[in-house]
């Protein structure tokens, strides 16, 4: 083999450290680097799909990708982890929201932890309430937010344990396409001002909030298409009119027995009722002519009533009114029951 001189021995070192910076730079692609060979525009893309930690660190691989997470849009995805100090999640939010300058497309944080010691449950509450004024969320696109119960000593209503839904939770509303807010109390009244322009998708779970607030809420979503519900703790009636909802989805909508009214639905086309007869006592849809789809429904919903068509547990009260629009029909029962699909 032909000896190596020494003007190459010297310049070995050298040639290394510019291989190595050429490779930092993102100048890679004759190393088999095709990554660090894209767009900028395409490298932020990708960047801001990965979850929020992993984005974060990018900025460590590389001199090109250190000002690329901060410029990506950002999907912030704060996962709930029962080991560990789970108020320590309110900085890391708080943090990432000073770093990163948005837009942010996506928040997503589960079961937000609060002190219920009431000076450190204030601190945190205007805490939560400065992500919602940060200029990162001035864009935001989806809002899922929900809150873990107080952590008072046994016996204790749930009722006290839930936190109060910050009001600059909304702030962003004019941009909201979906919204899942859970396990919260909604402020007793809304803002006259709230508007939800293009918010398309809403979902309420484990909410106390009342009969005039959800009005208030759905009348101010103005293309809405599906609307899912579940453990609504307050009241024992809902009703719905909606001139562009298209699916309704419900599961235990009450804890104890209610009413769920739909009362003017012009393009509703699907009444998805899961676990059926927990938390339904009755169902009246009193106009939605292109409802196709509707179910389960069960002996154990007592009344229901579509059109002018009244069934108590499944039986129809007349046959003189069928119900033309719909297509799909899902029943459950306990057992085999012929006579009632009958």
């Amino acid at each position: 083999a032909p000896k190596r001189s020494t003007s190459d021995e010297a310049a070995g070192p050298r040639s290394q450290k510019r291989a190595r910076d050429s490779f930092c730079d993102g100048n890679a692609i004759s190393h088999g680097d095709l990554i660090s060979d894209l767009p900028d525009a395409i490298l932020g893309t990708i960047f801001s799909l990965l979850p929020t930690k992993d984005g974060a660190r990018t900025q460590a691989i590389s001199r090109r990708w250190r000002p690329l997470w901060r410029s990506s849009p950002l999907n912030l995805d704060v996962p709930y982890h029962p080991v560990g100090d789970r108020f320590e999640r309110l900085s890391a939010v708080s943090r990432i929201l000073s770093d990163h300058p948005g837009p942010a497309r996506r928040f997503d944080v589960f079961l937000v932890r609060l002190h219920r010691e009431r000076k450190r449950y204030d601190e945190d509450a205007a805490q939560i309430d400065s992500w919602f004024h940060s200029r990162a969320l001035d864009n935001l696109q989806e809002l899922h937010i929900s809150f873990a119960l107080l952590e008072y000593t046994r016996g204790r209503p749930e009722k006290d344990k839930r936190c109060l839904l910050p009001p600059s939770v909304l702030r962003s509303a004019s941009t909201l396409l979906l919204v899942s807010i859970g396990s919260c109390d909604f402020p007793r009244e809304m803002a006259p001002s709230l508007n939800f322009p293009l918010l398309k998708q809403l979902k309420l779970w484990s909410v106390s909030i009342s009969e005039d607030v959800f009005s208030r809420v759905l009348s101010s979503c103005h293309v809405l298409e599906s609307l899912h519900l579940s453990r609504i703790l307050e009241g024992s009636c809902l009703c719905i009119s909606s001139p562009t909802l298209r699916i309704i989805v419900t599961l235990c909508l009450f804890e104890g027995k209610g009413k769920l009214v739909i009362k003017e639905a012009p393009h509703l086309e699907r009444l998805l009722l899961r676990s059926p007869g927990l938390g339904v006592e009755t169902i009246q849809v009193v106009r939605a002519p292109k409802l196709e789809t509707v179910g389960l429904l069960s002996p154990c919903t007592l009344q229901i009533q579509i059109n002018n068509l009244v069934f108590q547990g499944l039986i129809p009260s007349s046959l003189e009114n069928p119900i033309r629009s719909v297509k799909v029909l899902a029943l459950q029962f306990c057992g085999p029951d012929l006579n009632s699909v009958y």
